[in-house]
């Protein structure tokens, strides 16, 4: 009588303590997990272990966003889910992380959109040159559009998988060189730099006269460090992060496309978590993810430029006149005209829609 008595008690005491912190009665989810909770709703005393693969290195904005959305799927679920991330491609390049997660040999993935444009072409519309003006723009494309539902529904659509969350990434890119003063765009001619393997050149390394040499993303700075490549064309952050600003003598920067990045986790992983584990993540772990992405990218971007323009002896912007020309250019590049077939004419007209330069009253 005792031991049920004693059994009792303890039971509620550890309904008692699941409670706080939880805060108003109406809140559309729980936010506490009680230690009884597990796959699929049954008991467990054991943790969930999710892998999550990515290309970044730990120390880069993005790497730092997905630790960040590790601390919070531990916090928010009282350490009943734990995500163990290997970053900087431990175990699988870039270029093969989503077939990792679709065959469900990882968890989660969490890199660039640009890495799933082959499943969703759509998600190009990220990397076409002039579509994208400002951080403005891009933000009300994630935030006040039906852009990431669409995204995330085609996504969904190409295999096993469930999409987190698309997040926000920078505006600018610079061009690093290890050879010569860079002003303007037409000052690139002749720079031996990295492109993709399998892929044509970018438009902008035709209009420039640059050289296009295959490198995979992990071999990129490495081959730039060596002299194998005259200069490299990044983010500001990536540059910084893989230290190619203390090779580089100097930059070039310019607005261009809009980095994004996904959460995107295999359907079967997804399937078995309990329900309130799932609200979890989509109401609590995901949103404060995309604020946290959003204000790291930015002070990342700035913290980079500066440190680049320290170590290298000159930096210039790209002229508006100047990237003018070149827009003009590309509007008729096969890259970028295959790019614009790519992606569903709805998603071009959301974006053109949300131009600074093209507000309707």
């Amino acid at each position: 009588m005792i031991r049920k008595v004693a059994i009792l008690l303890a039971t509620v005491l550890v309904l008692i303590i699941s409670t706080i912190g939880c805060g108003d009665s109406d809140q559309e989810i729980q936010t506490t997990i009680t230690p009884t909770q597990g796959l699929n709703g049954t008991p467990t005393t054991q943790p969930i272990t999710l892998k999550l693969v990515t290309s970044p290195l730990a120390n880069s904005p993005d790497g730092q966003t997905y630790y960040h959305f590790a601390e919070l799927m531990e916090k928010y679920t009282d350490g009943q889910v734990l995500v163990d991330i290997y970053p900087g491609s431990q175990l699988f390049p870039a270029t093969e992380q989503w077939e990792a997660v679709v065959s469900g040999a990882v968890d989660i993935f969490a890199d660039s959109t640009y890495y799933v444009y082959n499943y969703v072409p759509d998600v190009m519309v990220f990397y076409i040159d002039g579509l994208w003006e400002s951080y403005e723009q891009a933000y009300a494309a994630l935030e006040d559009s039906e852009l990431p539902q669409i995204l995330a529904t085609k996504i969904d659509q190409t295999g096993p998988v469930k999409t987190l969350c698309i997040l926000p990434g920078v505006t600018t890119a610079c061009i690093v060189n290890s050879v010569r003063e860079t002003q303007q765009l037409m000052d690139l001619e002749g720079f031996r730099t990295q492109s993709a393997p399998g892929a044509p050149p970018p438009a902008l390394y035709d209009y420039t006269g640059m050289a296009a040499i295959p490198l995979s993303y992990e071999e990129t700075s490495t081959a730039f460090i060596q002299g194998v490549l005259d200069a490299i064309h990044r983010p500001p952050h990536v540059i910084t992060a893989f230290k190619t600003h203390e090779t580089a003598k100097h930059a070039l920067c310019r607005t261009s496309w809009f980095t994004s990045y996904a959460l995107i986790i295999n359907r079967d992983s997804w399937e078995a978590l309990s329900s309130n584990i799932q609200d979890i993540i989509l109401n609590k772990v995901v949103p404060e993810t995309y604020e946290f992405a959003k204000m790291t990218f930015r002070e990342a971007e700035a913290e980079a430029l500066e440190l680049i323009q320290q170590n290298v002896d000159t930096l210039h912007w790209v002229t508006q006149e100047d990237m003018d020309a070149y827009l003009e250019y590309a509007k008729t590049h096969p890259i970028i005209r295959t790019q614009m077939l790519m992606v569903d004419p709805e998603i071009i007209d959301i974006i053109d829609e949300l131009r600074p330069s093209n507000e309707h009253d």
